[in-house]
């Protein structure tokens, strides 16, 4: 069609094109749910379609429809910003029409369009096949038309524009910087009034549906939550009333009040049950849990917690006292913990108001009460006797401030350490153990560490509570456990070496400079009374990395090699105080010790001690493998070596035997085997097959690591047939990725570079299956390599081809 045929018949069709996609855009857009504030169309007028072919370039006899895109449009106006995204989320446009092309007009910052804030979403689209081949369509089979979706401002800056910029007339007298300059104004109307309008339409429209929809939901929303024993509908209602009622609700602390009883009401009512499962095309997923609709309770409650202190508190403990499982008896005692800690908010408003009410109304609580609520009364008076305040505050520009500050000292905040300490005494002198004795030192030891940076006063009430704190325990720790007391000496020593020095700066406080000549004392004191019973002497030196030797009461800074060289020194001595005839008491003692409620790292000085005690006396060494059990087994290995080194190898062998015959002990046998001064494959082989016959991984993973030890040593490769290889195959045959990662952590590079191409293809089989290869499984790897490159391309090539979600092993070393 050219020029002459558009102008005689052509936009006829074209006029008659826009109006049936205008149709159809009616009905689409009514059919999605929107109301656009217009839809409008319309075919290129000739004259100024023939201005833009002389302006192009374009021959007016050429074929017209194939040079330019805009014969015809159609634009979607709406209100607003988020109309146009959520309609074009809809994929309208694309189930009716073929779409030809997408043209986007955004500004991007950074680019040449940065500048250009007209904001349109332009489809070049025709008429699907099927609908084309319709008698009213047909006409209209392959024309093209643009359909624009923009709003209102848009829809208006763009007309203003098609009536001035856009016609770009010919001025024949007039200078062309005046529309230079008219461009310019359209483009600050756009950026100073149109955006800013269109964001503030966007809002003005998202509030008002946000209250049309908290009006409509309120009544179903709190019928929910005071009726409902589903879990899914108690979940979305808290949702509904946190983020949508609630928040429209000018002053909600009514509400809020009114909303909080009934949600503890619905936590009970669901407490301990479970949703059925959830059905989906991927499967079944398992339901919701009363368990998390307590969280999302206490989420919700969390959000108030000031507009009525009583009812959160009263609340809060209710709900603890109820709860059925630990998890639920967490979600009470961290939302105690928030409501007891002091924050930016409270403090500007009340002060330790707050602390000072819950403190009030625990002291008021009766024996029973406390020892119900213990868990909730521990956690919260923790936070109560901090010293630190912290906050969350939105500031400008969408970002969010994190303030800390401390406590500082007053009247105030006395009265409720005070007022807190005589609970926590009374706590503590009801404990029935020393697990329930651990949980109330902790909140009193959190009083007495000063914060950084603590003011004069601020330190002299640390140091006041230190002090209170130092002679209540003294005359009660001697009927602790022996681990119990430990601790409490490692945590006196920080206090002592906090205050053991007035800071330069606040030696003229005389009350300051008083308090810390009383604290020392009372320090001290407590020191002494821990140290009178030379049992607990005699278990710190023993047990514990962290343990307290004499000299560290005289030194400012932790001295880790004082103490080891401390232990060396009284190892010797413990020993030489040690007659045969107290063997039974030492073994009763040795087992004492390891069953207290310490952690394998500090059993570390009592297994060395062990080594030094059996070379010396031998007799408790044989003592201690008859008596040898579970509780006892962390000290075999240094009682085997120690008994090794006062040449007791006939005594060794006969336990030991009976130890592999009886299936126990497997894995620290191998451990010793694998460190003995004498290599004994034959007994590493014995230890290896039993622990394959009774299916022990960790004594099969273990006498592969000995086999590696020894290995390096001696390179015998009977240790490659008699132990590598075996277990290599029990664990490929359990076909469980675990204990094969596991093993690859261990296996040693040195015996790795012993196996035959046979062997070693084995090996890399085994490893086939292992998710990540990390850095030890690459020495394997690189052993392999550096005589059998194809085994390890071939590897890799087995662990893409069996899953190729395997994450990739690191890099193999040249």
């Amino acid at each position: 069609m050219n020029f002459d045929e558009y102008q005689l018949t052509g936009r006829a069709t074209y006029a008659a094109f826009v109006d049936a996609v205008r149709t159809i855009l009616v009905s689409l857009v009514d059919r999605h749910g929107f109301t656009p504030h217009a839809i409008t169309g319309r075919a290129k007028d000739p004259v100024s379609l023939k201005k833009k072919l002389a302006k192009n370039g374009i021959d007016p006899a050429a074929a017209i429809e194939e040079a330019l895109k805009d014969l015809a449009g159609c634009r979607i106006v709406f209100l607003t910003n988020s109309q146009v995204a959520a309609f074009g989320a809809t994929g309208a446009i694309n189930e009716n029409f073929d779409i030809l092309n997408v043209n986007e007009h955004h500004p991007v910052p950074g680019t040449e369009t940065e500048d250009r804030l007209f904001d349109s979403t332009n489809y070049m689209v025709a008429l699907k096949p099927d609908r084309a081949a319709l008698p009213e369509y047909a006409k209209f089979a392959g024309l093209k038309i643009e359909i624009q979706v923009q709003t209102l401002l848009n829809h208006a800056w763009a007309e203003m524009g098609h009536d001035t910029i856009y016609k770009e007339p010919d001025l024949k007298h007039v200078d062309p910087r005046h529309l230079e300059a008219i461009n310019a104004r359209m483009t600050k109307v756009m950026r100073e009034h149109l955006l800013p309008a269109g964001y503030a339409f966007d809002k003005i429209a998202s509030d008002f549906n946000r209250i049309i929809k908290a009006d409509a939901a309120a009544d179903e929303t709190l019928a929910t939550i005071a009726n409902s024993t589903n879990n899914d509908e108690l979940l979305g209602a808290f949702e509904s009333a946190d983020t949508l009622i609630l928040p429209m609700i000018t002053d909600n602390s009514g509400v809020f009040v009114e909303l909080v009883p009934q949600i503890a009401e619905a936590v009970e009512r669901v407490r301990g049950t479970q949703s059925a499962p959830v059905e989906s095309i991927m499967g079944n997923f398992p339901g919701k849990t009363g368990e998390i609709v307590a969280k999302r309770a206490a989420d919700l409650i969390g959000r108030g917690l000031y507009v009525d202190p009583k009812l959160s508190f009263e609340t809060i403990t209710r709900l603890y006292r109820g709860a059925l499982t630990d998890g639920e008896r967490k979600i009470w005692t961290d939302l105690g913990a928030q409501f007891a800690s002091y924050t930016v908010d409270a403090w500007e408003k009340v002060g330790a108001g707050i602390q000072a009410f819950i403190v009030e109304r625990i002291g008021a609580l009766g024996a029973d009460d406390r020892k119900a609520l213990a868990g909730l009364i521990l956690a919260m008076l923790a936070k109560v006797l901090s010293y630190e305040i912290s906050g969350v505050r939105r500031g400008d520009f969408r970002t969010v401030l994190f303030s800390t500050a401390t406590v500082p000292a007053s009247d105030g905040l006395r009265k409720i350490h005070t007022d807190a300490f005589d609970i926590l005494e009374q706590m503590l002198d009801a404990t029935a153990d020393d697990a329930e004795r651990r949980d109330v030192l902790a909140p009193l030891w959190i009083a007495a560490t000063p914060p950084n940076g603590a003011s004069e006063g601020l330190r002299i009430q640390v140091m006041a509570d230190a002090i209170r704190l130092a002679a209540f325990l003294q005359d009660r720790v001697a009927g602790w456990s022996l681990e119990l007391r430990r601790k409490t000496e490692i945590k006196a020593l920080r206090v002592h070496r906090n205050f053991r020095a007035v800071p330069a700066g606040m030696a003229e406080n005389k009350e300051l400079v008083s308090t810390q000549e009383k604290l020392v004392p009372a320090l001290l004191t407590l020191r002494d009374a821990l140290n009178a019973d030379p049992e607990f002497v005699l278990y710190k030196t023993l047990i514990g990395t962290d343990s307290v030797a004499p000299k560290a009461w005289d030194e400012a800074v932790p001295d880790f090699r004082g103490v080891a060289a401390w232990r060396k020194e009284r190892f010797p001595e413990i020993a030489a105080e040690v007659s045969p005839e107290k063997a039974a008491e030492w073994v009763a003692r040795l087992r004492a010790f390891l069953t207290m409620p310490a952690n394998a790292a500090d059993r570390y000085p009592l297994t060395d001690f062990v080594e030094t005690l059996v070379q010396a006396h031998p007799g408790i060494g044989v003592h201690l493998l008859y008596q040898m059990d579970p509780d006892l087994q962390p000290v075999l290995v240094r009682l085997l070596r120690g008994l090794d080194a006062a040449g007791e190898g006939d005594v060794i062998a006969q336990h030991v035997a009976r130890f592999i015959g009886e299936g126990r002990f497997l894995a620290s046998l191998a451990l010793w085997l694998g460190r003995r001064d004498q290599i004994d494959v034959a007994s590493l082989a014995t230890v290896g097959d039993r622990a394959r016959e009774l299916g022990d991984p960790e004594a099969v993973l273990e006498t592969v690591n000995a086999a590696g030890h020894l290995f390096k040593r001696g390179a015998d490769r009977s240790l490659i047939d008699r132990v590598f290889l075996p277990s290599a195959e029990y664990f490929r045959a359990s076909k469980d990725p675990f204990w094969n990662d596991r093993l690859m952590d261990v296996v040693d590079a040195a015996i790795v570079e012993g196996l035959d191409e046979a062997r070693s293809r084995i090996l890399l089989e085994l490893f086939v299956p292992v998710p990540q290869i990390d850095y030890s499984g690459d020495l394997v790897l690189a052993a392999v390599a550096r005589r059998f490159p194809t085994l390890v391309l071939d590897y890799f090539g087995a662990r893409i081809v069996r899953d190729a979600r395997y994450r990739a092993a690191i890099w193999v070393r040249h």
